[in-house]
This record gives C-alpha cells, structure tokens and sequence, in this order.
C-alpha cells in the first residue's frame, strides 16, 4: 500500500463528512478522527487498533507501542488459518497519531514517535489555532526531521496533516486540513485534493 493510496482513503472518508460535524474540543475531534480511521482501514481491509471509548476487547489497551492508531493489514491475522487470539506480531502497513493540542513540543514529540517505527506509511493528523500557526509549526516540524536525521534510511511515506481551527466549522475540508508529504528534504504542500 503506498502511501497516496492510504491519503486518498483518508481524504475520501473525511470529504463524505460535513465540515459541521468538526466539533470544537479535544474529545470530540479526537473521536471523529477516530471513526475516520476506521473507515480508511475498512478501506484499506486493515485492523484499526486505536484507544476507543468502549474497547471491543477489554484485555487490549486499545493502542499499541502507546500510538494512537495503527493498520495492521486483515491478512496477516490469518497467516496459519487461526482465528486472531490477541496481538498480531506483524509490520503495521500504517502509523497514524491524532495530536488535538496546540504545543509544538508535544506535536514534534508524536511526529518522532511514527518516525521511530519501521512502517510504510506513517502521518502525525494535528490542529493550530490559525494559519500563521499552521506554517511555523510545519516549519518547526521540517527542523525536527533535519536535525535529528529521522528519515535518514527510511522508504515509507510520511504526511503531516494540520488542520486550521481559525477558518470555523463552515468552511470547507480543503480549507481546514493542509496536507504536507515528506519529499527529499522537506515537507511540501500536496495540492488539488478533491475532498
């Protein structure tokens, strides 16, 4: 799965969505995050393990490796023909962590966290207060990877998607979510996504 596929999914499954129900508050948008990322990894025929508010299963914490949600791909559960008895032993196809607080620190800390695991997918989904915001952080986020060298030797993709909670829960997705791929050495702004 490359990574503009699991981008699509995630742009389709938010665009199917009104821009109302962005609710103000870190619970709410954490939980529509949430059902969004179920419906990219029913999408993407994926496991989602992410902490819920009702656990399925109350034996499992709800994340693994403490990130918030991980695709781990439905074939790889049924290697041997078993059912699925608990944790799957298997590369993630996808790392995704939903940051609903404004503190760089703690975004650039998440951002670190996806970049430490071997995954070919990876996104950090964050908010800022305004747009002004949303390019010092996306700034501050490309000195992180620079200067601690995080993507020296990986092949997966990485996005950063900040949404701009200034623009209000009128305006369109396109104009919430900027959505930024790792290229060569630096986050760049994917344009014309069809939300």
């Amino acid at each position: 799965m490359r990574g503009r596929l699991w981008l699509h999914y995630f742009v389709s499954a938010v665009g199917e969505k009104d821009p109302t129900e962005r609710k103000a508050g870190p619970r709410q948008w954490t939980g529509f995050l949430g059902r969004i990322m179920d419906e990219v990894g029913k999408k993407m025929n994926c496991s989602v393990v992410r902490r819920r508010q009702e656990p399925e299963d109350k034996e499992l914490s709800g994340e693994y490796l403490n990130i918030d949600v991980v695709f781990i791909d439905n074939a790889e559960y049924d290697l041997n023909g078993e059912e699925r008895k608990g944790d799957p032993f298997v590369l993630p196809r996808a790392v995704v962590e939903l940051e609903n607080r404004y503190d760089p620190w703690k975004i650039s800390y998440c951002l670190w966290k996806i970049l430490c695991l071997r995954a070919p997918i990876r996104a950090l989904v964050c908010l800022q207060e305004s747009s002004d915001k949303v390019a010092a952080l996306k700034q501050q986020l490309e000195n992180v990877i620079w200067q601690g060298s995080l993507t020296k030797g990986t092949d997966g993709d990485l996005f950063v998607i900040i949404g701009d909670e200034s623009v209000g829960t009128e305006a369109p997705w396109r104009d919430y979510f900027s959505v930024y791929e790792w290229r060569n050495d630096r986050l760049e702004k994917i344009e014309g996504l069809e939300w």
